[in-house]
């Protein structure tokens, strides 16, 4: 496991820059009903006064299927290098119209096997509690989504400049490499947006043949 402890040290460095640009930036139905829902192309939620639909999109070269809110945009990347100023930022960062709800996409060189997931999964769990102003530490969950995919969520809710921000790491296997999501909100958003979370973790795919690509990914880092 050294390499692995070597991998998850170079993580943490990257997570301690995140969480310096964090802090510069900041009538629903019922979960099961809502989940149950995420095969439906066609699927609505309504958050407040928002009708919220969804869209297919690819990421990371085409390699990523999943359905991100049809509301949401590929952020331009003079608003990614404000809000994300090192160059760690995620490769892909999709964002609500206000620029509150953010879902992005970041490719890694941490070679995993799925058997090691679920360790992993704590081991980065471990190093947030140490990087991050942590107010409230949700916990961690392995799920297997309707694609078989395994993926390893860890919830907490961290200090910001406006206000308290909720945070899903996403950590899931992709060609034998780590991919981490990240799903965030300000804290007072979360009950009425994790819905639209769970449609993201539970719509995740891989893509393994390019004629399936359905929507032109962007790219925040270029």
């Amino acid at each position: 496991m050294k390499y692995l402890d070597e991998q998850i040290l170079s993580m943490k460095q990257e997570l301690i820059h995140k969480h310096d640009e964090a802090k510069a930036s900041q009538s629903q139905l019922t979960d099961s009903e809502q989940v149950s829902l995420v095969a439906d192309k066609n699927m609505v939620l309504r958050i407040k006064d928002e009708v919220i639909t969804f869209a297919p999109v690819t990421v990371l070269d085409g390699k990523i299927e999943v359905k991100i809110p049809k509301s949401f945009h590929l952020m331009p990347l003079e608003q990614a290098k404000f809000k994300y100023p090192s160059e760690h930022r995620p490769k892909v960062i999709y964002t609500s119209s206000e620029g509150t709800i953010n879902m992005t996409f970041n490719p890694t060189d941490t070679a995993l096997d799925l058997e090691e997931l679920p360790d992993f999964m704590e081991r980065m769990a471990d190093v947030l509690r140490s990087v991050q102003p942590i107010r409230n530490w949700i916990g961690t969950e392995l799920i297997v989504n309707p694609s078989g995919h395994s993926i390893g969520c860890i919830r907490f809710v961290t200090a910001g400049v406006d206000g308290n921000l909720y945070n899903e790491m996403l950590l899931f296997i992709l060609e034998g490499y780590v991919i981490i999501g990240a799903f965030n909100c300000m804290e007072s958003d979360r009950e009425a947006w994790l819905p639209v979370a769970k449609v993201i973790v539970q719509s995740l795919r891989g893509v393994s043949d390019s004629s399936e690509l359905l929507h032109k990914e962007g790219d925040a880092s270029r």
